[in-house]
């Protein structure tokens, strides 16, 4: 992590000091020698750290901490003054705005042990606000655990599932509410992507997980495996249970020979529940385990564990041809449709399988890969047997990683733009720009935007990491502009989770104050598929948005709706038509009459027109024919770092190769 702290006084000698002492101690250290130009240099550098003089020119010390805490809450602010200005910066100690004072001259050794302190709650203050993020958000239930599990805080889905309060819950001990050993607790808590099926105290069995660790808390999340009214009644109670199917396995593995154990769930039982009510779904349940357990009795021993789940062992299919007989014999028997309310309900399995010992050589790895496997082929459309694969496996734990990386990236300035140029059609010349999401791990390297974008999307990073990009792009723009460099509109993706967050327009407002942008060189791009979803929600938040003074882009038209009905009941600028819709623009007239038509469409609604993915110079003719507004593609520029954008807009029309058109 980079420890960056920006020094604020009007007196070069003292910086210069100060730099020095602090570069040797391995802090990235920026310099101002007044409070503009300290807030013109946050605006580029977001440091955690501010040590300020009290005493200066125009703005004193106590003004520019005062809008430092304004723009940057998360900061953390320390003034570096003489004694005598100690009761005038008692009232910046008492009202948070400072956390220390540090008197002139210093101690060396003092000053690096008040910073590393600053630090400290700098790392404090970001962890708590990612948790309190996770703990508002979540649909799951949450507890927040100490290192010693004892239970800090519970969300209401925890508090619900537990039938507590959050009084009740709070400075209890986590295994106090679960039926697990000290030993399993310390093990579970330690591992950053643990897992771990237990019972509660109502002896309902329970999935436990990690959600996020930092090195204060942990963050489990929970959720029940069978409800109080469960599916299985008293046939499944008799078949196996977890434990034996292990005692099974170890017998087995000990025997050194080849064979095979399935699991096998029935996946659209809350489908059933929701049609029929859980009771009459519950009936079929045990319908359908009856079943399979007579049609896998000369194969192996069945056992029930949770969920719809049944493992089976097959002691006698010792190759993979084996397994998929009798796999498909048992189900054969078992998929018979049911009648129930004048419907017809045909059960779905879905069934992964692993051979040991090739794909475990102990019980509990043996149950956790086959285990594993059918979690994550659950909503594949396949009717398949799938057989565990340890490459699939890797694919998911490298995304767990992904996923706990992203939670630390913005903090590590490991991200960086690109910026892909867009061709005005109309003047032949570069006047805008999409902004691009690039991330270099120290570890992981590249990592694509197609892989780790859907991971923060669905975990929730995704909420930070898009200010960052805004921001980020909102300072480009402004040092454009003052570097006189021609005006440039720069388009920013927005994910639609952001805009489910409560206080997503203010969060843009405050940017747009912070980095002092000409709004109107900002555009924002939302795709078709989530406006969609809910129509008057979207306008509504878009018109907020276009209040702020931005332009409004619908992305990648053509794979969800495609339809222009609904953009007279959006307030929208821009229509980005996808590069599916163009692949063969050149040689399928009915692809010409489509984008000629949305293109007309469109500007009837005066509504502007680019066209993404354009690759050769046949496609830009005929779009330039057919009016389209702007081209972005490879043909035109492939995405590049910001120095090599300027140079492209900069060279003017000279600078991509669009000949023949």
């Amino acid at each position: 992590m980079l420890n960056k702290v920006l020094l604020v006084d009007d007196e070069i000698s003292i910086l210069r000091s100060l730099e020095r002492l602090l570069v040797r101690s391995g802090y990235r250290v920026f310099t101002a020698t007044s409070g503009a130009d300290a807030l013109l240099r946050l605006q580029q550098d977001k440091c955690q750290v501010i040590i300020s003089d009290f005493r200066m020119p125009e703005m004193s010390g106590g003004e520019l901490l005062a809008n430092v805490k304004r723009l940057y809450p998360e900061a953390v602010c320390m003034v570096l003054s003489g004694y005598s200005d100690f009761q005038s910066v008692l009232q910046l100690l008492n009202s948070g705005t400072a956390f220390r004072f540090l008197q002139k001259p210093w101690e060396d050794e003092q000053l690096l042990q008040e910073i590393e302190a600053a630090f400290r709650l700098y790392r404090h203050n970001r962890s708590l606000r990612i948790r309190s993020q996770l703990m508002i958000n979540s649909n799951g239930a949450l507890l927040e655990l100490s290192p010693e599990g004892v239970i800090l805080r519970s969300n209401g889905v925890a508090q619900n599932l537990l039938g507590q309060t959050e009084a009740s819950l709070y400075r209890s001990l986590f295994s106090q509410w679960f039926q697990l050993s000290d030993s399993q607790q310390q093990v579970f808590l330690q591992d950053i992507h643990g897992s771990l099926e237990v019972s509660d105290l109502g002896d309902e069995p329970c999935e436990l997980h990690v959600q996020y660790k930092d090195a204060e808390c942990t963050l489990v999340g929970f959720k029940r495996i069978q409800q109080q009214e469960g599916p299985a009644g008293v046939f499944t109670s008799a078949l196996l249970d977890q434990h034996a199917v292990l005692q099974q396995l170890d017998s087995l593995l000990q025997q050194q020979r080849t064979f095979s154990v399935a699991a096998i769930r029935l996946k659209n039982f809350s489908d059933w529940a929701d049609m029929l009510g859980f009771g009459e779904a519950g009936q079929l349940f045990e319908s359908i385990s009856q079943s399979l357990m007579q049609a896998s009795r000369p194969y192996g021993a069945l056992a029930y564990l949770a969920n719809e789940l049944f493992i089976l062992t097959m002691p006698a299919a010792v190759t993979e041809v084996e397994v998929h007989q009798q796999l498909t014999e048992i189900l054969q028997r078992v998929r018979q449709p049911f009648m129930q309310q004048s419907q017809v309900l045909r059960p779905l399995f879905t069934v992964t399988y692993c051979m040991a010992p090739e794909d475990g050589d102990s019980a509990k790895l043996l149950l956790n890969n086959v285990l594993t496997s059918n979690r994550m082929h659950l909503h594949s459309p396949h009717a398949f047997f799938m057989r565990f694969s340890a490459g699939d496996a890797d694919k998911k734990r490298q995304q767990l990683r992904i996923s706990d990386a992203l939670f630390r990236a913005v903090e590590h300035d490991q991200f960086e733009l690109y910026f892909q140029a867009k061709l005005d059609l109309h003047q032949d010349r570069i006047d805008s720009c999409e902004a691009l999401l690039r991330w270099r791990h120290p570890e992981l390297g590249f990592v694509s935007p197609a892989l780790f974008i859907p991971i923060a999307e669905h975990d929730g990073q995704i909420i930070e990491i898009g200010l960052w990009v805004l921001r980020k792009a909102c300072m480009l723009a402004t040092r454009w502009q003052r570097d006189k460099m021609p005006l440039v509109r720069i388009a920013v993706n927005i994910s639609g989770v952001q805009l489910l967050q409560q206080d997503f327009i203010q969060q843009v407002q405050r940017i747009f104050v912070e980095t002092g942008v000409d709004t109107a060189t900002i555009e924002l791009e939302l795709t078709e598929s989530w406006m969609m979803q809910d129509l008057a929600q979207s306008a509504a938040s878009l018109q907020s948005l276009k209040a702020l003074g931005v332009r409004i882009a619908i992305d990648d038209f053509g794979t969800g709706y495609s339809s222009l009905a609904y953009l007279s009941r959006l307030p929208v600028d821009v229509l980005k038509i996808d590069r599916s819709l163009i692949v063969d623009l050149e040689s399928n007239i009915n692809t010409q009459s489509l984008v000629s038509n949305i293109c007309r469409m469109a500007h009837a609604l005066h509504v502007e027109v680019v066209v993404e993915g354009v690759e050769n110079a046949e496609q830009l003719q005929i779009l330039r024919s057919m009016g389209c507004d702007l081209a972005q593609g490879f043909l035109i520029a492939r995405p590049v770092p910001e120095h090599e954008f300027l140079r492209q807009l900069q060279a003017g029309p000279a600078a991509t190769d669009r000949s023949g058109v």
